[in-house]
């Protein structure tokens, strides 16, 4: 092939390439989940932080999944019910649903910050925390450096053996081409497509299907895809263990922590036996009929155990 014919088929696939990344944008912004949503934006660095502030009363601070299709609206069901005796808060992450998804490498640390300076400057007292899955580790371990909570409820934990998981070479070498502008950018918006979602959810997260789980998963395709698919970023440091890290020590000593856990969970029971080794005192609650988001799928059992603890 000569270079002239070379040239024309770089330049047809990368505008073929641009032009369905930009559907999919589209289309993922037109599900019209998050943006119906009412709240305000936390300037924090050079980024702005989405959150919703209602009711009053004690503060509470939500933190949704860590995962680039998860955000506060994963909180939709039960907000309404805390708010009654709470003012709660509830924030999308740095690189999730509204807030600015900066293309940087997302680290633990950056997360602890982030909880940090939005406990300080924006709640601006001592609160209770309630977490969802992989947001479990930036919340013990904000806490282990500036003991920012009260009780610490985790809905459905880290696995503690795959947060050990460290970064090799080949992960920055993958790390650095989902980083790339146009390929990077295709890749991402493969691996997380609606159909993809629809198979996460289906296999990880929902036991059954209703009006409430294809809404998350309509927001979720929504949130993945804002801001031009810059989730790619959150995304590569995700899969290249740069948000991993051994939080154990946040673990130990502490009677202010509880867990919620789905019984249908996959590896369950494996998963709470870490946390029971490294602290006995953990105080763990069950419930059935859900797997990992028992606040959408199960909202009024998942409502009482929260109440429980939080009396």
């Amino acid at each position: 092939m000569s270079n002239h014919k070379l040239l024309k088929f770089a330049i047809a696939t990368a505008t073929t390439l641009f032009a369905a990344n930009a559907i999919i944008d589209k289309i993922a912004s037109s599900k019209n989940k998050l943006s119906s949503m009412n709240g305000y934006f936390y300037s924090w660095k050079d980024d702005k932080i989405y959150y919703t502030k209602t009711g009053k009363g004690s503060p509470i601070l939500l933190i949704h999944n860590m995962n680039v299709m998860s955000s506060s609206y994963e909180w939709n069901q039960i907000i309404e019910h805390l708010s009654e005796n709470h003012t709660v808060y509830a924030l999308d992450l740095i690189g999730c649903g509204q807030s600015t998804k900066p293309a940087t490498t997302y680290t633990n640390y950056l997360f602890v910050q982030l909880i940090n300076d939005f406990c300080n400057e924006i709640i601006g007292e001592k609160c209770d925390v309630i977490t969802s899955g992989d947001s479990a580790s930036f919340v013990i371990m904000a806490n282990n450096m500036h003991d920012l909570f009260d009780k610490i409820i985790m809905i459905n934990p880290n696995d503690l053996s795959k947060m050990n998981f460290e970064t090799t070479k080949v992960d920055m070498l993958k790390k650095n081409i989902l980083f790339m502008p146009l390929v990077g950018t295709t890749l991402y918006n493969y691996y997380v497509s609606e159909n993809r979602i629809k198979e996460t959810t289906a296999n990880q997260y929902f036991l059954k299907s209703n009006s409430d789980t294809i809404s998350y998963i309509d927001a979720s395709y929504e949130a993945a895809h804002l801001n031009s698919s810059k989730g790619k970023y959150l995304f590569a440091s995700i899969m290249c263990h740069y948000t991993n890290i051994d939080m154990k020590i946040g673990l130990r000593n502490r009677d202010n922590l509880y867990i919620i856990a789905s019984n249908r969970r996959i590896n369950s029971d494996e998963i709470l036996s870490t946390y029971l080794k490294v602290n006995d005192k953990i105080e763990i609650s069950y419930l059935d009929n859900s797997k990992m988001l028992p606040q959408i799928e199960e909202p009024e059992a998942c409502m009482n155990l929260i109440e429980k603890y939080l009396k």
